[in-house]
């Protein structure tokens, strides 16, 4: 079979989506069909480079390509799901954010302005033909790579979907050592992060809890002077971006991972520490993590205070028998929880019926 895998990318950045996107590339392969993948640039600014994007996609005929047919086409990425294909498949990572959830927060664009509002509505719009219509080129199945974004597929678009999960990249590589007295916190440093709750928490606690950050990202510079004002700084490395290996090292050897993001879609960070065997630290509203972690058994879900975050960090760093059960019921769980490329693959590829003539739902 031949199949088209469809996304965007930003010129620049290769992270969790890329990997993504190879991770499928790779496990479509393997499974002896041949792959065209199909990725076009996508910028953030000027806010209507998204217009000139979903024009792209709509005008764009991907149906003939390389002197053959493209069979099955599987879209990941807004606006690359608006591409019209006869046998179209959604496996969303996220929608535009900025128009969605994050809209009128300051994550997204602001309220009330002509322009962004005239946006917002086209890609609303755009949204509901290429994911809940019923003409040709729309999905024929819309899945989406969590519970979190099925949720606000539901609440915004009134669209139904479902939740498909996979592993990190190269999962088998992560493993469990004689854990150290560090927390580890890897990720991007940037807003929606929130590595400042973990700087105000590390202050909060009694004891002289350490943590390690690993990760590069626009709010680094703001994130040590933050250390630094808290009198963290004998307490806290940022060791900025690490080897695989070293990122491995440090997953292995952490007594727990904390990640708080403000409402994740998926959360590699969340896998990668139940694969390590470690208990993870997360929020009540850092969204996908929670499909994972659960509180008092595979780690603590608190807060998204820094009270709430020190009490947990305190109790796992000063009970190494509690954090060590808490990493071993969180690889059991990954583990019971058939998160295979196999199953992406044979879900997303799998034979569909006929499409029905009637949306799967729009929103009011």
């Amino acid at each position: 079979m031949r199949v088209g895998i469809a996304t965007v990318h930003t010129p620049g950045i290769h992270g969790g989506a890329e990997f993504l996107v190879d991770g499928l590339v790779e496990a479509v392969r393997a499974a002896g069909h041949s792959v065209h993948k199909i990725s076009m640039p996508f910028y953030f600014e000027p806010m209507d480079a998204a217009a000139k994007t979903m024009d792209h996609c709509l005008s764009a005929n991907f149906l003939p390509y390389g002197g053959g047919q493209i069979d099955r086409m599987i879209c990941l990425k807004f606006p690359a799901y608006m591409i019209r294909h006869p046998d179209k498949r959604i496996w969303l990572l996220h929608q535009h954010r900025s128009a969605y959830d994050l809209y009128g927060t300051p994550y997204g664009w602001l309220k009330g302005k002509k322009e962004t509002d005239a946006l917002r509505q086209r890609i609303i719009e755009g949204d509901n033909e290429s994911l809940g219509g019923s003409a040709p080129g729309s999905a024929r199945a819309v899945y989406t790579i969590a519970e979190r974004v099925c949720a606000r597929l539901r609440q915004y678009n009134g669209i139904e979907s479902k939740a498909l999960y996979h592993p990190p990249a190269n999962a088998e590589e992560f493993r469990l050592e004689p854990a150290l007295p560090y927390i580890f916190v890897p990720s991007r440093l940037e807003g929606l992060k929130r590595q400042d709750l973990m700087l105000k928490a590390l202050a909060a606690c009694r004891s002289p809890v350490q943590a390690v950050f690993a990760g590069t990202g626009s709010m680094r510079k703001h994130l040590e002077a933050m250390a630094e004002t808290l009198g963290l700084t004998d307490r806290v490395r940022f060791v900025g971006a690490v080897s695989r290996a070293d990122m491995l090292n440090l997953y292995a050897h952490a007594t727990a991972i904390f990640f708080g993001p403000l409402d994740e879609d998926y959360g590699y960070v969340t896998l990668e520490a139940m694969l390590s065997g470690k208990p993870v630290i997360t929020c009540s509203d850092s969204g996908g993590p929670l499909e994972f972690v659960l509180d008092g058994e595979t780690g603590f879900v608190t807060a998204p205070e820094p009270q709430a975050i020190a009490e947990a960090l305190e109790t796992l760093m000063g009970d190494a028998g509690k954090a060590a059960e808490f990493g071993r019921n969180g690889r059991a769980r990954y583990d019971a929880m058939d998160i295979t490329w196999s199953h992406v693959v044979e879900t997303l590829l799998a034979d569909i019926p006929p499409p029905s003539t009637e949306p799967r739902g729009v929103a009011p």
